[in-house]
């Protein structure tokens, strides 16, 4: 009794770390492949490139997937076709759910670290 009840204490946070260790991937290839220079470091859109952050994980992986295919409703298409393309089915899982929980820009997270600097790995 003592041990189940010890798993199932225990389980949220298993749940948790692998929830944290998913975003924290995502963050990685979303900073790697260059996705910042027009979305912003933390999604938060530039100039007149969306906001993604805040967006729902399945929506944005449902419109990486189309990309990919080639297929999308953005006028910039064109430029998101490749990027997404480079992505493998959990890269796009881990930016979705790396963008689906960041936080808006603010002065101390604007910058990109610098061993991941360097733009797109495509």
């Amino acid at each position: 009794m003592r041990r189940s009840m010890l798993l199932v204490c225990l389980l949220p946070l298993a749940v948790w770390s692998a929830d944290a260790a998913l975003k924290a991937e995502g963050e990685r290839v979303y900073l790697s492949h260059g996705c910042y220079g027009c979305h912003g470091v933390s999604g938060e859109g530039v100039n007149n490139f969306p906001r993604l952050s805040g967006k729902s994980a399945a929506y944005l992986a449902e419109r990486l997937k189309a990309l990919k295919k080639g297929k999308g409703r953005t006028p910039k298409k064109e430029i998101m076709v490749p990027y997404a393309k480079a992505l493998d089915e959990k890269q796009i899982e881990a930016v979705s759910a790396y963008l689906a929980s960041a936080a808006d820009a603010s002065d101390e997270n604007l910058e990109v670290p610098e061993d991941i600097l360097g733009g797109s790995n495509m």
